[in-house]
């Protein structure tokens, strides 16, 4: 009864077996019916359970499949390969062709949220970081907290029109930071090939990595007065900031452990083995002393990225991780952007447009009024960014994957969820289709699109430098380990030295004849 319902049925057979009149060779025949009987239960179980496991591998690698096609497509046709991928999701969607595989709160936040952040934050330059931090943090975490409120205040006002009059504020404030988090992945490919700045794409990056964490946290905190606990304006800023601190500790102190471990270690399989533990596992410790695993990844991921990488690891090495990162968060990426559009119904779309595009326009005017009053503030603190940059990081603040797993992992019989779940998914559909297609026009128009030719040369030198003062180190730690002889070593020194002197010269040239680029990089 316990491995089938059905086998209930057979209980009352155990009285049966015990009276006296039933002979042995009867009870033989019982047993061995039951037996059958239970063995063709079991098989029929394990079959259903292999069928759904082989359902989900042939779904997975069917997204996977997909994903590169329409890779190849969008390079092809020149199409923003992000929105493509949402396209195709819509379409398989709408046939509902996948069924095993759903963008839910663990897939994200346990499987591909650690990857994209280990990832992104493993290639952000301290120091190129540090020049921006300014900008970056208030726009990331004050900026994130005054987005919530504006959002949830015009939502609040909007009530009405959504159908919801009786929507209480503190839920208005929850859809806040459900959309309070971007996730400017398609811009970030649309800049790349534009030859946008390399400052302007960092800026929105490390805005994206930080404000994913102080999003989750406002919308934990959000979620408990909602439930009843007795939250006051003060201990949800205390709150806040300790579990934001919290897991920038955990991040930093296991990233630099982990640093360590790799300098004692020469080999790429066990180092990127390493890597991957600290991801996930910076993620996990985090979560499990109530702190922000987000923080905790990113933290992490910057440590090994300029800490680790320069104690411990080979050029080799170097090599080796990073293809695999990147691996990883395209993988990611592609699935995540596939489910997103198998996630956004047309038909839900189409029905509930107003309450969604209502949603939408509420968004997008916090983020405008956020930069209304921090842009100033910005440019006083004394960093160099044009009120052109700052309408491009408006405009990019694209809403994806976050928001919409942040909603789904609301319980079924929350209040108010339906129109949470139509006004987040019609957030980012807008946003992905509109301000992910409109996005490259907007900086066109607005002249951050440079030369090809010119930035490709200002690329080349600046690579050139950094990878020959690379060389230069490696060189003398291959001297100073006695692996390559004194004479070898000084000839090298002295090659490497002089095209270092003379790329150097050439990009002071450039930066001369070529200011205004030179102001808009790192």
């Amino acid at each position: 009864a316990e491995i089938h319902p059905s086998m209930s049925q057979f209980k009352h057979l155990e009285h049966v077996i015990e009276k006296k009149y039933v002979h042995d060779f009867e009870k033989y025949v019982i047993i061995y019916c039951l037996s059958q009987q239970i063995s063709k239960i079991i098989y029929q179980r394990e079959k259903r359970i292999m069928k759904g496991h082989l359902l989900l591998e042939t779904e997975f690698l069917g997204l996977l499949f997909v994903a590169m096609v329409v890779a190849m497509l969008a390079r092809r046709f020149r199409f923003p390969y992000t929105i493509a991928l949402v396209a195709t999701g819509l379409a398989l969607g709408f046939f509902n062709i996948v069924s095993a595989i759903h963008l839910t709160p663990d897939l994200l936040f346990m499987i591909f949220l650690p990857v994209l952040l280990y990832e992104a934050a493993f290639h952000v330059e301290l120091s190129d970081f540090l020049k921006n931090a300014k900008t970056i943090i208030l726009f990331a975490i004050p900026g994130v907290m005054l987005a919530t409120v504006i959002a949830g205040a015009l939502v609040y006002w909007a009530r009405p029109l959504l159908g919801d009059p009786g929507l209480p504020f503190v839920y208005a404030l929850l859809f806040g930071a459900v959309t309070a988090a971007t996730d400017p992945i398609s811009v970030l490919a649309i800049f790349k090939k534009m030859g946008v700045s390399r400052k302007l794409s960092l800026i929105m990056e490390g805005e994206s990595l930080l404000n994913d964490g102080a999003a989750v946290v406002l919308f934990g905190i959000i979620l408990m007065a909602i439930k009843g606990q007795n939250i006051t304006v003060g201990i949800a800023i205390f709150q806040f900031f300790k579990v934001v601190f919290g897991g920038l500790i955990v991040g930093l102190v296991l990233g630099f452990i982990f640093s360590l471990i790799t300098a004692q270690i020469d080999d790429h399989l066990v180092e990127i083995t390493l890597t991957t533990i600290l991801a996930y596992g910076s993620y996990l410790v985090a979560e499990h002393f109530h702190v922000s695993g987000v923080i905790a990844v990113v933290a992490a991921g910057m440590m090994t990225g300029n800490f680790g990488t320069k104690i411990g690891m080979s050029p080799t090495t170097r090599v080796a991780v990073n293809t695999f990162w990147e691996y990883l968060a395209f993988v990611a990426n592609s699935i995540i952007f596939i489910l997103i559009g198998i996630e956004l119904k047309i038909d839900s779309l189409l029905l509930h447009a107003v309450p969604a595009l209502i949603a939408w326009l509420a968004v997008v005017l916090a983020r405008g009024t956020i930069f209304v009053f921090f842009m100033p503030l910005v440019r006083w603190l004394g960093e160099k960014i044009s009120y052109r940059w700052g309408s491009i990081l408006f405009w990019g603040g694209i809403r994806g994957s976050l928001s919409m797993v942040l909603v789904l992992g609301l319980p079924s019989d929350f209040p108010h969820r339906e129109l949470f779940l139509n006004m987040t998914f019609g957030v980012v559909f807008f946003s992905l289709f509109i301000q992910g297609f409109t996005i490259s026009g907007l900086a066109k128009k607005l002249g951050l699109v440079r030369k090809t030719e010119e930035l490709k040369r200002y690329e080349e030198l600046r690579g050139s430098i950094l990878a020959i003062k690379a060389a230069l180190e490696d060189l003398k730690k291959l001297h100073e380990t006695g692996t390559i002889p004194a004479s070898l070593y000084k000839k090298l020194k002295k090659e490497y030295e002089d095209t270092l002197v003379k790329s150097e010269k050439e990009l002071e040239t450039f930066h001369l004849e070529n200011e205004e680029i030179l102001a808009e990089q790192l």
